[in-house]
């Protein structure tokens, strides 16, 4: 599973379906745009030059085709920088989460519902179908804060920003979370993190 469906289950109300975002000011889309970069870098179809921009390789094959349109929204010149990347990926993939949200309802692990007193495309929301799905997604999250896996930073990474580890973390794990989360702050080029710590200071400018 996507580190951007991974943070979706997490988001998600499950009760009426729609994404909660404790902090107003947080864009869902941008957020889900970054767990896409995160699984490109994941994949190491990124890579990061010495001026700090995104060269993305398209040439490697992947089967899930919003991988394939965010590494092809970073392949015009010139690369951008981790800022205009995170917007790239956001405009071209436009509404994203709800492009994550109706991947999950596809795969059994949402239901779909539409309220119609509205014709807007946020009157459709998606609860819970799926405990298993939402229960591993924490479980990742929680063994994250363990340290050793990018991708489980990159989890928390998102978590913290959208306002949403608290909810899934106890006390213990919320301290482990904030060190590891803190300790991009000191990450050099060469590290493999190094795109997180990019993306992590994009997202808080």
């Amino acid at each position: 599973m996507l580190i951007a469906e991974r943070f979706v289950l997490l988001a998600l109300d499950p009760r009426t379906g729609r994404l909660a975002l404790p902090r107003r000011d947080t864009s869902a889309d941008l957020l889900c745009a970054a767990g896409l970069l995160i699984d490109l870098l994941l994949q190491q179809r990124l890579a990061i030059d010495a001026s700090q921009r995104w060269q993305t390789d398209t040439s490697l094959p992947s089967s899930n085709t919003l991988l394939s349109a965010a590494a092809a929204a970073l392949s015009s010149t010139p690369p951008p920088a981790a800022d205009d990347a995170l917007r790239r990926v956001e405009r071209r993939l436009a509404p994203l989460a709800g492009k994550l949200l109706e991947g999950l309802y596809r795969r059994d692990f949402l239901h779909r519902q539409r309220d119609w007193r509205f014709w807007r495309a946020d009157a459709l929301h998606y609860p819970l179908r799926s405990l298993q799905a939402r229960n591993d997604a924490v479980q990742f999250l929680q063994q994250a804060c363990d340290g050793g896996s990018a991708a489980g930073l990159g989890l928390l990474l998102l978590a913290d920003l959208a306002g949403v580890m608290t909810a899934h973390l106890d006390a213990r794990h919320h301290e482990r979370a904030n060190r590891l989360l803190l300790g991009l702050n000191s990450v050099d080029a060469h590290s493999e993190l190094y795109g997180l710590a990019l993306l992590r200071n994009a997202l808080l400018a």
